[in-house]
């Protein structure tokens, strides 16, 4: 009989159409409809590996979605967006860039029944929002370059440019103006902030992003070392300035992640 991992392994790269989707719900998932990668590892605590997996949205509806399962213990994550600096970079003139250029709570999805689309990938608004809404649902994070890690081009992800709070704290899905936010960790060109209180930023034409080169004048005022207050340096997104020593903005393809998830309590056992 084959194992579960196995058969997570299949069940990855067989396409998510009406009858299979149903046999393999039934096969994998003891006929429950995960709605995030989280509860995914609570239906089935034995998967992990990474990669492309099936949940439901809020009328059980099967889709795709990218599943990261180890890069950081303990917790688990699912990709609500990717894009490169080309694409994230203010006024960008390449195709569907806008997308990018949004906040959350607006509906502009880009390749979201074919993820992971590294350079140019958007969930819908309301998947994100029911992913947001889920008791098990309790943080979000964004990452650099996680397509180096996915492909084995690294052996981790990139640690020097990375940030992550909790839905309390800022939920991204709906933040729609300037915020000074608590934050768990931020960390930029390898210079970290535990539980500081710092900037971030969204708005109808804004996605969200955080300011390095803004937080020594506003809020907790923590200063970032070689972030200048006199130059706009967006970080994660929204590219208005950016610095090119930021991991996520160093290159026209350096991407930046971002993830809905929530810790693991492997204890538990079961969906919350």
């Amino acid at each position: 009989m084959k194992s579960l991992v196995a058969l997570a392994l299949i069940f990855v790269i067989i396409p998510a159409v009406p009858g299979k989707s149903d046999f393999l719900n039934r096969m994998l998932y003891n006929g429950l409809k995960p709605k995030s990668c989280l509860e995914i590892k609570y239906i089935r605590p034995s998967i992990k590996e990474n990669g492309v997996y099936t949940i439901f949205n809020e009328r059980n509806s099967p889709y795709h979605v990218y599943c990261d399962f180890k890069s950081d213990a303990l917790f688990v994550w699912t990709l609500i967006e990717s894009f490169d600096r080309n694409i994230g970079v203010w006024g960008s003139k390449v195709s569907n860039a806008w997308r990018s250029q949004r906040p959350y709570y607006i509906n502009a999805p880009y390749d979201d029944t074919e993820p992971p689309h590294w350079s140019v990938y958007r969930m819908t608004a309301p998947n994100m929002l029911t992913i947001s809404k889920l008791n098990t649902t309790s943080h979000w994070r964004t990452t650099c370059n996680f397509n180096d890690y996915a492909q084995n081009i690294t052996k981790d992800i990139e640690r020097n440019d990375y940030m992550r709070n909790n839905m309390v704290n800022a939920n991204i899905v709906l933040i729609r103006q300037y915020y000074c936010r608590n934050f768990n960790y931020v960390i930029v060109r390898g210079y970290a902030c535990v539980k500081c209180y710092l900037p971030f930023w969204a708005s109808t034409n804004y996605h969200p992003t955080f300011l390095a080169s803004h937080s020594v004048n506003y809020c907790g005022r923590y200063k970032f070392p070689d972030s200048s207050p006199s130059h706009q340096e967006s970080d994660f997104g929204h590219y208005k300035g950016y610095s090119t020593k930021h991991a996520c903005s160093s290159f026209g393809s350096s991407t930046a992640n971002w993830w809905l998830g929530g810790l693991y309590q492997s204890l538990t056992n079961t969906m919350l």
